[in-house]
């Protein structure tokens, strides 16, 4: 059977934080990092899972995010799926998001404008400049 709830590992494999883990910092890891613990600084990877028992401030970047505990800060991510324990402050800046009935949020929500509507704008700002 297969878990679609995790995303996918990407080149870099899986990492995982232990449960009870306390990082301050910048954090890179080049495929799917699990954070269970507490994190505060900037998290990038090619996916992110913040999992219940997990807190993270400040800024994560990723293709993929998944939220199932805290967060507090700016994230910017592809696919971005807020599971029914999250509980998010702040900025979210998303190509495509989900948000599960019990979630708790309080944050701005961007979509990020595809390649093609994001064409014409430019060229209407360098026409009237």
């Amino acid at each position: 059977m297969t878990d679609n709830t995790q995303p996918p590992t990407g080149a870099g494999g899986r990492s995982h934080l232990g449960k009870g883990s306390r990082i301050t910092g910048e954090l890179y890891f080049p495929g799917t990092v699990e954070l269970p613990g507490y994190i505060k600084g900037r998290v990038e990877a090619s996916a992110i899972v913040i999992e219940e028992a997990g807190e993270v401030e400040g800024e994560i970047h990723a293709a993929s995010v998944t939220i199932q505990g805290r967060f507090d800060g700016k994230v910017s991510g592809g696919k971005v799926a807020l599971h029914a324990n999250a509980r998010v402050t702040g900025e979210i800046t998303y190509d495509s998001i989900s948000i599960e009935s019990g979630a708790q949020i309080e944050a701005k929500c961007t979509r990020r404008a595809p390649a093609e509507e994001a064409a014409p704008v430019a060229a209407q700002k360098a026409q009237t400049s």
